[in-house]
């Protein structure tokens, strides 16, 4: 994460169009305190920046080295493939998750396919997962019961609803998976795109059933 600036919050707020109120109450800050960092009359604690930072994130801004920008104007593209590609992409999820946690939503998931793209790293970066605060929510074809996680992170979905070519939405990132081989990824960064996935994706969840296993 990076240091922010006051003139980056600035800009920040500019984007978004908020108040020094509407940022305070956003990041449990009083305006007061706000309005100072902003003039420049008192030094910012690292807590207080790490609130206004987190604050603005959760709104849509990105902040790039001297500047920021609204996440759904970023449309970025990556492509991982090969024997690496499924690592790179939870390498991906790490640095975007860590600190704070979150959810990875899977859809189309068949877990031998994933055990062997990935083998005993692939059980690796679960535990890295859990210690990280990182949760699998995973939709998978009706009546599979190879699950490598808790069955409450799964949802039974029927064969019509299942996808062939597993994608994930992670923070405001797209992925689908090709099983090739070579294994292929592509990788897109976008907050319209994810948001428009992630809705698709708890509307199949709500619908689908937890696995019944032995």
């Amino acid at each position: 994460m990076i240091v922010i600036t006051v003139k980056q919050i600035k800009g920040a707020r500019g984007i978004l169009d908020w108040t020094q109120d509407d940022l305070a109450t956003a990041a449990g800050i009083s305006r007061p305190a706000l309005n100072n960092l902003e003039r420049g009359l008192t030094r910012p604690h690292s807590e207080t920046l790490r609130r206004i930072h987190k604050a603005l994130e959760q709104a849509g801004i990105d902040f790039i080295e001297g500047g920021c920008r609204f996440k759904a104007d970023i449309l970025d593209v990556q492509v991982f493939h090969g024997a690496d590609a499924l690592f790179n992409l939870y390498d991906d999820i790490i640095d975007t998750y860590t600190g704070s946690g979150g959810i990875i939503y899977i859809s189309g998931v068949d877990e031998r396919r994933f055990i062997k793209a990935g083998g005993d790293r692939f059980f690796e970066y679960l535990k890295r997962f859990e210690k990280l605060g990182i949760v699998d929510n995973l939709l998978a074809r009706g009546g599979d019961t190879n699950l490598v996680v808790p069955a409450k992170h799964y949802r039974w979905v029927p064969e019509e609803i299942f996808s062939q070519a597993p994608y994930m939405v992670y923070g405001d990132k797209y992925a689908i998976i090709i099983w090739g081989p070579p294994v292929k990824i592509v990788l897109i960064q976008n907050a319209e795109i994810a948001d428009s996935y992630r809705k698709q994706f708890k509307a199949h969840w709500r619908r689908g059933k937890v696995p019944i296993t032995s």
